[in-house]
């Protein structure tokens, strides 16, 4: 079992969050992963926004701030170097109602860093202070921030950069245990979220590596509140139902709950307003990592519309496609 614990009045029972992804935690995604995992999913996060595109009206930016009620409590990740940018934009989110907003301090991505964003702040804790303290008088909800364990293995300093962001008021941190030069590589190190769990008095979580039952019960003991769990929902969308009931992951025995599980995204995509040629492309990222080494896999992620992804399920359930290739 995984405990809950709160950020201010926002309770995140349990302590179980769906992390913010680049290109895949959309509202329609979110929405799945609730419905899928009743009970089982203390928070919800959004892909990260840019500040720049929030704070001028983009399209594309004020969409993906959109949310439904029943993803509550959800909060907003927000990432940018400006630093008036970064505060009215975390303005904006308080006024869509998020619950949480949440400050990008981890991503690795060249084009985000190269402009100073996500993981770059690490490397600017004056400037990220600034940057805190100023979000901190504009906004009442909850702050919280998403980091690194550093730039890399001469630069691990997640201690202190939670440190800083405890002083000017944020009220929980999330550590991803992977440094920005190790990418995605290998493993996720928890004694250094553990020694920012030491180093700090505010709700820590811990990111990375978070697959199943075994994993997030070992990634616990290093003391963290909660986990954050990323890829592997995208592999499993029933995970966190799995780490809650301690069970074995299943999903690749039920061709036909992974039928159903790609039917309701791609309904949620539809209510949601997806151009058609959007949704057959969210619906091939999940089918090629949750349904991957199925036989059906490659014909579906090769299909060029809705309807024809439908005739490839179609198969799948009257046992065209075997399970396995």
């Amino acid at each position: 079992m995984v405990p809950g614990y709160t950020i201010r009045q926002v309770a995140v029972n349990p302590g179980l969050v769906l992390a913010p992804m680049s290109g895949v935690t959309c509202t329609a995604f979110r929405q799945l992963i609730r419905e899928l995992n009743p009970g089982a999913v203390g928070l919800l996060v959004s892909e990260f926004i840019s500040v720049e595109g929030l704070t001028r009206e983009g399209r594309r930016s004020l969409e993906m701030m959109r949310f439904a009620e029943m993803e509550r409590p959800i909060g907003i990740q927000i990432f940018g170097y400006d630093i008036k940018r970064m505060r009215d934009a975390a303005v904006m989110v308080e006024q869509a109602g998020a619950d949480v907003v949440d400050i990008n301090c981890g991503c690795p991505a060249p084009k985000v860093v190269r402009r100073g964003g996500g993981c770059e702040l690490m490397r600017q804790p004056l400037h990220l202070g600034a940057m805190l303290r100023e979000v901190r008088t504009a906004v009442s909800i909850p702050l919280t921030i998403k980091m690194r364990s550093g730039w890399d293995d001469g630069s691990r300093n997640a201690p202190e950069i939670a440190r800083i962001a405890e002083l000017e008021g944020v009220e929980a941190v999330t550590v991803h245990g992977r440094t920005r030069a190790a990418l995605y590589r290998g493993t996720a190190d928890y004694e250094i979220v553990q020694r920012v769990v030491e180093s700090v008095r505010i709700p820590v979580c811990g990111s990375g590596d978070v697959v199943d039952a075994a994993s997030a019960s070992e990634r616990l003991g290093s003391g963290v509140v909660g986990l954050y769990v990323g890829r592997a929902a995208i592999h499993n969308p029933l995970v966190f139902t799995d780490i809650i009931e301690g069970r074995s992951p299943e999903l690749k025995d039920r061709p036909d709950l992974m039928v159903k599980i790609l039917l309701r995204y791609r309904d949620l995509l539809i209510e949601g307003g997806r151009p058609p040629l959007a949704m057959c492309g969210r619906l091939k990222q999940l089918a090629s990592q949750m349904a991957k080494g199925c036989a059906w896999t490659k014909p579906f992620c090769r299909a060029q519309s809705l309807r024809e992804q439908e005739e490839v399920l179609e198969k799948v359930v009257d046992g065209t496609f075997a399970l396995a290739s």
